[in-house]
This record gives C-alpha cells, structure tokens and sequence, in this order.
C-alpha cells in the first residue's frame, strides 16, 4: 500500500513568516503613505507589496507542487508544476532517519524528516511540512527492515 505525503499548508507559515510579517506591515503602512504626499515613497511601498505577493503565492504554489510516495520499496518525491522531476530512493540503501523541527515548526506543529541512503544521485532526501502527529519514521523503518530482509541485504557496523 503507498502512502502519499503532501506538505502541510502550516509548513507554508513556518517558512515565510518574515515575509508575511512585512507584507502585512506593507499593506497596513499604505494608506498612511497617502498623507506624506511623495510620490517616490507610494511606488516603493506599493512595489515592495506586489513584490512580496507575488514572491508569497510562487512560494505556496512551490510548496505544495511536491509529493513523497512512500510505497514498498521505495520512496519517490515528484516536484514540478509545469515540468516535473522524479527522485527516487530504494528503501534499502536508507541508512539513517531523522526528524527536525526549527522554531517556527514547533509554533505551527509541523516537522522535518531527513532521510540518508547509500544511493550516490540522492544520498539524501528531507520531506518538509510532516504533521507532527505523523509516525513515519516508524513507517519507513518498517518498511525499510521489510525490505532489506526481502532483498536479503545485511547491515555491518563498528563499535
């Protein structure tokens, strides 16, 4: 059964939220701006503002154009709104997993988990915007136990 993973629009909040802070200051500041009477300072804020608007939706429309597919054997993640990419990485060349939260991901509950393979194109994968509640570490590994026994494909390490 594949699991289909799609950021969290909350991950969208923790990433830009410098960005939206000053878009908001922007369009509050605007009708101030009026009064001052200099035209140059009316252009700078209202480009500052389009500016960041079209940055803010470019941003979103990126962030939510990616998908990790968590099937069997391997993990793909597909990004692209035009034209796409496909990543790959077989479930039994991953070696380690980790999970990450900055600051602003622990305020908006989502996480970051980090995925490290053996494969020499994506040694390493992160699929940004999880819900924190998501068990998918215990997922992969699963699967990646699942697999590695499948593929009879047996870990040696030094203490």
């Amino acid at each position: 059964m594949d699991i289909s993973i799609r950021p969290d629009y909350r991950e969208f909040f923790a990433e830009n939220t410098a960005s939206i802070s000053l878009l908001i200051v922007t369009f509050i500041a605007i009708p101030f701006i009026e009064d001052f009477g200099n035209n140059y300072v009316q252009v700078g804020t209202l480009s500052c503002f389009s500016l960041l608007v079209i940055l803010l939706v470019y941003r979103y429309i990126m962030l939510t154009s990616v998908v990790w597919i968590i099937a069997d054997r391997t993990i793909f993640q597909i990004c692209g709104i035009s034209s796409s990419k496909t990543n790959y990485i077989e479930l039994c060349h991953v070696i380690d997993y980790s999970e990450t939260q900055t600051v602003l991901q622990k305020l908006w509950k989502v996480k970051t988990i980090t995925l490290t393979s053996t494969g020499k194109t994506n040694g390493i994968l992160k699929i940004h915007g999880v819900k924190v509640n998501m068990p998918i570490i215990e997922l992969i590994r699963n699967r990646v136990e699942k697999c590695k026994q499948t593929k009879k494909i047996y870990e040696i390490t030094n203490n």
